[in-house]
């Protein structure tokens, strides 16, 4: 996709003035369109069928198919389609629920615009998007401290794994460590298979909580 081009969505959320309000706001930017604004994940998978958008915000409780249940289907037949779980709840349930559906990142109503536009351009570009009170729930910890889980792994892996825990692409990682862009993949694939996780948005949970300092 051009950067010239506005980032096109499939919108999905049960209530008019969230959905209509968040349509018109990212419009209104210039840099995003709104492809498709639907009420549920059954309509939202209707809408995949004529046409695919560049990425998906799925509100997570929502009648005829909740945004979980669409997350998993969609994944099943669109596994490159990044998705956005946009929600009110803050619950550690719904939230773990949604990593193992495959969801690329969690952020909450109440945040500004600007940081809903941010987790669109990180998730479209390959990146993952935690709200803050989000990577709380999630016992998420500073990336500063015991770092001993990660022995094993050679130096140059961990700083790629610190950079894209911080959010950065495969671009800006090769840039920051002075790599090609394929080294940096090969080095995510090491990393994928030395956490045993499947994408990049659960080895950002997995260093999280391998982490943690929690007992």
């Amino acid at each position: 996709m051009s950067r010239n081009e506005p980032i096109r969505l499939l919108l999905a959320d049960d209530d008019d003035l969230v959905r209509d309000g968040l349509a018109m706001v990212l419009q209104q930017s210039g840099e995003f369109l709104v492809a498709s604004a639907v009420c549920n994940g059954a309509k939202a998978l209707e809408a995949l069928s004529h046409e695919l958008p560049d990425v998906v915000l799925l509100d997570i409780r929502m009648p005829d198919m909740d945004g979980l249940q669409c997350c998993r289907k969609i994944r099943e037949q669109y596994p490159e389609l990044p998705i956005l779980m946009l929600t009110t709840f803050q619950d550690d349930a719904y939230l773990a629920e949604a990593i193992e559906a495959g969801a690329r990142g969690y952020l909450l109503k109440h945040q500004s615009a600007e940081a809903v536009m941010l987790g669109i351009r990180n998730a479209v570009s390959g990146n993952v998007s935690f709200e803050p009170g989000v990577a709380r729930s999630l016992g998420v910890r500073s990336t500063t401290g015991d770092e001993a889980f990660l022995e094993g792994l050679p130096a140059r892996a961990v700083d790629v794994l610190r950079r894209l825990v911080e959010g950065s692409s495969n671009r800006e990682i090769a840039e920051q460590l002075y790599l090609s862009e394929g080294t940096v993949r090969n080095y995510i694939s090491e990393l994928l298979q030395f956490a045993d996780v499947r994408d990049r948005t659960q080895l950002v949970i997995w260093y999280y909580r391998a982490g943690s300092f929690e007992p």
